[in-house]
């Protein structure tokens, strides 16, 4: 039996080796994190702490940080806009059905009814209205929010039927791939014990499905396999995450929960836009090990008073510059480094005022994860704060309030992708048998459209192994300014 390597078990590996449970190849499974048993909860949830420590707890370790396991919202619309760029890839028709499986799936395993949010006729032409007065764009979503804590569920549950279908798959967990070599027609998979390492190992296989995720980005760069890829440099969105009161934006909550809000900076004229909304959600760090950023979740059950958000500024770098993620994660280590080694938070107030923050003591918002008060302005570019600004003042023409000075301002939130990566319809690359997966191939923003990357990739090894032609790999299309 011809064996296949799986990198990373998030929502694309998980996707795919669901395509692939019961098939006629052994697959082997490495994922940084422990056995899904194993993945603890929220310490919050738990009753350990009351709010979020300064630095993380590994609750957002790797291999526990990926979409499907914190706040897992997932869009279901075959956007060109939202979500990633799998339309191009493959067309609207081919996408929705990934994405219709991916939401049958989903709600099949849920332990609870899980609504999908779908706009109305009304709020679409109420939103249309407000965000053109505004200057604003808005794209089209149908969304499902799972939260935070039904996540350990869906996805075990997903794992179990998997695991019931799949005798042919060999887990490695809390493991580290070091390398990935292409030796003939095989890959030759070095990995070791991720928390304990000891004796290195290795694995020759016939296949290898690459689905390291946005954390994985570096670590792809620097495989033997890379400089045979058909590359163009990545995206970066450097951002804030935002929070607010919930009442500023109840009015837009109960009518899409997460709308879709783009803003073209008159300064500047990057693209802005808003990502991961909140309603009544809490702000989390997310631990990279050699810096910190700033998320954000929600869950079904408990509140917050407050909704949190993050504004984006994208920004696809040209020659010859060529480490866009090396610059983002720059940006991120010197708040860290302003903060004390963790996260830092500002009022907007103080931010459009040139100050540093020294209190929130009597702050209207009232934050929901312990930061750092300091002046973020010491870390971004002057261009990057002009555009968050200005959105924020054309988002409170829709949602008055939200650009008061009592606004909070949390950082580094910044979304470092993957170079774009050449491939073919069902994500394989032009290394023969090599597919890359999810966000770590820039083609995919978000669950719904990393599910789907790992339903192709799964469908694309089946063809292999039944020796069915696969079409050749796609040209690579790097948009100008890329607002996915």
């Amino acid at each position: 039996m011809q064996k296949l390597a799986l990198i990373g078990l998030g929502a694309s590996g998980l996707f795919a080796l669901k395509e692939l449970a019961g098939a006629n190849v052994e697959v082997h499974v490495f994922d940084v994190g422990p056995v899904y048993s194993k993945r603890y909860a929220c310490p919050i949830d738990q009753g350990k702490l009351a709010v979020c420590p300064p630095k993380a707890c590994s609750y957002c370790a790797p291999g526990q940080s990926a979409g499907s396991w914190n706040d897992f919202k997932v869009i279901l619309s075959a956007s060109p806009v939202i979500g990633g760029r799998l339309f191009e890839l493959v067309g609207e028709a081919e996408l929705q059905k990934c994405l219709n499986k991916v939401r049958a799936t989903i709600l099949e395993h849920a332990p609870v009814e899980i609504p999908v949010v779908t706009p109305n006729l009304e709020d679409l032409e109420w939103i249309k209205k407000k965000a053109t007065l505004a200057g604003m764009t808005y794209h089209y979503q149908e969304l499902l929010h799972c939260g935070s804590d039904n996540a350990p569920a869906i996805n075990t549950s997903i794992l179990n039927e998997i695991l019931a279908k799949g005798p042919n798959i060999v887990f490695h967990w809390d493991t580290k791939v070091a390398s990935v070599i292409r030796q003939n027609e095989k890959f030759v998979v070095a990995y070791d014990h991720y928390r304990k390492p000891g004796t290195p190992q290795e694995l020759i296989s016939d296949f290898c499905i690459v689905s390291v995720g946005r954390g994985g980005a570096n670590w792809l760069t620097q495989q033997e396999f890379y400089k045979d890829l058909d590359i163009q440099p990545g995206q970066v969105d450097i951002g804030v995450r935002v929070e607010t009161s919930c009442y500023f934006t109840e009015e837009v909550d109960k009518r899409f929960y997460e709308p879709k809000l783009y803003y073209r900076s008159r300064h500047s004229n990057d693209v802005v836009r808003n990502f991961c909304s909140n309603p009544k959600g809490f702000v989390t760090p997310e631990n990279h090990r050699e810096y910190v950023l700033v998320n954000g979740h929600s869950k079904m059950y408990e509140k917050s008073e407050n909704n949190n958000f993050a504004v984006l500024v994208s920004k696809t770098f040209t020659r010859p510059f060529k480490d866009p993620q090396l610059y983002s994660q720059t940006i991120a280590k010197i708040v860290n480094m302003l903060a004390g080694g963790g996260p830092l938070i500002q009022r907007l107030g103080d931010l459009r005022s040139g100050r540093r923050t020294k209190s929130l003591a009597n702050n209207l918002i009232k934050p929901t994860l312990e930061a750092e008060c300091g002046d973020i302005s010491l870390a971004y570019p002057h261009r990057i704060l002009e555009g968050i600004i200005e959105y924020l003042e054309a988002l409170d023409k829709i949602c008055p309030g939200v650009a008061g000075n009592h606004t909070l301002l949390y950082a580094p939130e910044c979304k470092s992708y993957p170079d774009s990566i050449k491939v073919n319809k069902n994500m394989e690359t032009d290394v023969p048998n090599l597919f890359i997966t999810g966000d770590s191939s820039s083609w995919t923003r978000g669950v719904g459209q990393a599910a789907s990357s790992g339903i192709l990739a799964g469908q694309g090894v089946l063809r292999r192994l039944s020796k069915e032609e696969i079409p050749t790999a796609s040209p690579l299309v790097i948009p100008v300014t890329s607002v996915t």
